[in-house]
């Protein structure tokens, strides 16, 4: 047996990959086989451009046949489409039926498409801009999610390496260091604790000029009144059933 045999055949093209990531996201509907050769070719006359599409699909349907499916990549004669169902077949799937599964991508700092910029023209770049706007923010809010989540359930090492990446996301986010700070606190790491809230404290003077809202200042001040007995008999009366807000942790510590 040959050691390529079996094995799905590479995509050659870096066009072959953008145009893959436009389909998985404009996916479940057919795009003009003239409108894709604009978008990806909009330098060349249309009969060029046409053609250069044709091959690009010709080694994407090789691809994609064995990977995603016999019938997920739909190439009719005047237009393309690819049409799946609710499985999610790419990462950025993730982020609709399993936001959790997907916070990999800002922990590892993932970028959608990243290298292919400069693949095409104008309305590319345009649209792929657009779109890393949209899943950046999808990212962000299912990572919120899922560590408040984990706060909740006092899951504080899970929840601390989200928040970690929360921070170096936004490090001017407010939200986020209370969320770290409630990490510490919750682990009986009352004093690591204050240091996140003099983290964020020196953050907000030197960039933007501002103190800590009030809702971070009297998080600090709930948990400088802590005692220093363990987390599990200190904790567990005043994280009963908490309801976690993107600016209310502080609710936590009531």
């Amino acid at each position: 047996m040959g050691s390529g045999e079996g094995l799905p055949a590479p995509i050659i093209y870096r066009k072959g990959w953008a145009l893959l990531g436009y389909l998985a996201v404009e996916s479940n509907r057919m795009h003009s086989r003239a409108s894709l050769a604009e978008l990806f070719w909009p330098s060349l006359d249309e009969t060029s451009a046409l053609t250069n599409l044709r091959q690009v699909l010709s080694n994407l349907n090789r691809f994609c046949k064995p990977v995603l499916g016999e019938e997920v990549l739909r190439i009719e004669r005047t237009a393309v489409g690819l049409i799946r169902g609710e499985q999610p077949l790419f990462d950025i799937d993730l982020l609709q039926v399993a936001p959790c599964r997907s916070l990999h991508l800002l922990t590892e700092q993932r970028v959608f498409m990243e290298g292919l910029e400069d693949i095409a023209g104008i309305g590319f770049r345009s649209w792929l801009e657009i779109i890393r706007q949209e899943l950046g923010e999808r990212l962000v809010a299912a990572a919120e999610k899922c560590c408040d989540e984990l706060l909740a359930s006092r899951q504080w090492e899970r929840a601390a390496k989200i928040a970690h990446s929360l921070g170096q996301h936004d490090p001017w986010n407010e939200a986020n260091a209370r969320r770290m700070m409630l990490i510490h606190a919750g682990s009986g790491r009352r004093g690591a604790a204050v240091a996140a809230y003099r983290r964020i404290e020196k953050t907000l003077h030197a960039e933007l000029g501002v103190e800590p809202a009030a809702e971070t200042r009297q998080l600090l001040e709930r948990i400088c009144r802590l005692d220093a007995s363990p987390v599990s008999s200190s904790l567990a009366s005043w994280i009963p059933s908490v309801t976690l807000r993107k600016t209310g942790l502080e609710e936590a510590l009531l």
